[in-house]
């Protein structure tokens, strides 16, 4: 499903009222009685205090939304109390007209330091079913202060529940930052396309509940949008996964080579290679340090380990040229769970992107190991995906974190142009950028997979993929999906604070059945 920014919204509208002739007040309505359906939706569950709900207006197209479901709410028989925190004369367009029907329907209208008072705001929302925020729109920006500062202080506090129109009051819906003071909602009615900043963090936090209503806008207006974002769900990963054909072997399901291990890190390849065999790759090859092998071969049985000589706890460099054979005979390449950043290991990485034809997935030490010179990114021969965390992407571009964490769209969109490689950036709600500008947000997923070996796994799904068939990017996308939905399924029965990431390899056959 696309998603969009709130200025790339506003370009829809005006595609549908400019182009289609589709009046804005049209739209307006269609949004209202969208909402309207969630509040009812709400009141059938709840229904027993004085007031069925009190309606927050600013004074945008988003008041207008809450003008006109405040409308037909009152003629459905509603309590409802509207507050308005903007005078008369600041509304304008389809937002003056809904508001100038409510006037001649009498409707009561409150205005806060004008005919009411904040601390009636608070007693009526006391006495509510829920609060409907209309207050600012996707065009907001900035920081809420003064009055409406305190008004979205008093509904987060008393609101019992609360149910945005089309994004909280207080995202930024380009970047998912917040304002100090930002509506924590357990519901948003989105319209037509969900917007990025209700999708990542600190954004989605404020969202609850995201549903995304059609306002009745044709196909045609939303793909006037060119620019792309695509938030990841089962329809979007479903015809991404390659498909088996029953006279398969082993050899058409993908050969992996997984080259990991260092002395106290056998586990990071373990999980990667077991990750591997359980997304479908038909043959896993784990090359190791010698001192891990037996570990290696005792945990992951059905996975064929190659034995290299040690150097300082980790794989010698002697062994380039066995390694480089063993790239020959594989589909696909992991490279980096638990290698270590003994400096040594540069020159191995370096033989590998000159000489090798085969996709890689780069996790973990490797990407330590080549932020000494990313200029070796433009050396691979080969398509390549990256899984940093924020912290190894803060290596690889000299960045703070917090600036990472702040710009995660923009940072992964650059890093994926700059050196043309497949940008998985880890975190909550995933981000996945191509190098055509293309960006991908991930679903699934929970805090219970902020565990060890996580990543690690991620990383054998994704080379599990690319083995099977699925180039870069589609695997990417099909792999943290699965990724995140095997962690959601195993938080089902070890809750978030039990997972670790051996749940998450086993439920991995779970997720697929359930996508496919």
């Amino acid at each position: 499903m696309k998603a969009v920014t709130g200025k790339e919204m506003g370009m829809i509208d005006k595609y549908c009222i400019n182009n289609i002739g589709i009046p804005g007040i049209v739209l307006m309505e269609n949004a209202a009685l969208k909402v309207v359906k969630h509040v009812i939706l709400y009141l059938e569950k709840e229904n027993s205090l004085p007031i069925h709900a009190v309606i927050i207006a600013g004074k945008g197209n988003n008041a207008g939304d809450a003008f006109a479901a405040a409308r037909h709410l009152w003629i459905q028989g509603k309590r409802i109390e509207v507050y308005c925190l903007f005078e008369k004369e600041t509304l304008a367009g389809d937002a003056k007209v809904n508001f100038e029907i409510l006037e001649n329907m009498d409707v009561p209208i409150k205005y806060l330091s004008v005919n009411s008072s904040i601390e009636e705001l608070q007693s009526d929302i006391e006495k509510a079913e829920l609060v409907l925020d209309g207050i600012f729109g996707t065009g907001f920006r900035g920081d809420i202060q003064g009055l409406i500062k305190q008004v979205v202080g008093i509904v987060n506090r008393y609101s019992r529940h609360t149910i945005s129109i089309d994004i909280a009051s207080g995202i930024d819906s380009a970047t998912g930052r917040t304002s100090g003071a930002c509506i924590k909602s357990h519901k948003t009615v989105t319209f037509q396309c969900p917007k990025i900043g209700q999708l990542v963090y600190p954004g989605a936090d404020y969202t609850g509940e995201l549903v995304v209503e059609s306002i009745s806008m044709p196909s045609q207006a939303v793909e006037y949008i060119t620019e792309t974002t695509t938030w990841i769900d089962r329809e979007v990963v479903k015809s991404l996964i390659p498909s088996r054909k029953a006279e398969y072997n082993k050899g058409n399901c993908g050969k992996v080579a997984v080259v990991s291990g260092s002395t106290g890190m056998a586990g990071s390849g373990c999980l990667t290679a077991k990750a591997c065999l359980r997304t479908g790759a038909g043959l896993v090859y784990m090359a190791v340090p010698s001192n891990l092998i037996n570990i290696c071969q005792t945990v992951v049985p059905e996975a064929v380990a190659i034995n290299l000589s040690e150097s300082i706890d980790t794989i010698s460099e002697k062994n380039l040229d066995e390694i480089t054979l063993l790239l020959k005979k594989c589909d696909v390449a992991a490279i980096g769970p638990g290698l270590s950043s003994e400096k040594s290991l540069y020159n191995i990485i370096k033989r590998l992107a000159e000489t090798s034809d085969l996709p890689m997935v780069l996790d973990a030490d490797a990407l330590n190991i080549i932020s000494q010179n990313t200029e070796l990114f433009r050396t691979f021969r080969n398509q390549v995906v990256v899984t940093p965390h924020p912290g190894e992407m803060s290596r690889l571009t000299g960045l703070d974190i917090s600036y990472i964490q702040n710009n995660r769209i923009e940072i992964a969109k650059k890093f994926s142009a700059l050196w043309g490689v497949t940008v998985v950036l880890k975190g909550a709600r995933t981000v996945i950028a191509d190098k055509e500008g293309h960006v991908f947000i991930n679903s699934t997923g929970n805090a219970g997979m902020a565990t060890a070996g996580s990543g690690d796994s991620l990383t054998g799904i994704i080379a599990s993929l690319m083995g099977q068939g699925a180039d870069s990017v589609n695997a990417a996308i099909a792999g943290v999906y699965l990724h995140g939905l095997a962690g959601d399924i195993a938080a089902l029965s070890k809750g978030e604070y039990g997972l670790n990431a051996m749940d998450i390899v086993e439920n991995i056959p779970a997720a697929i059945i359930e996508t496919i």
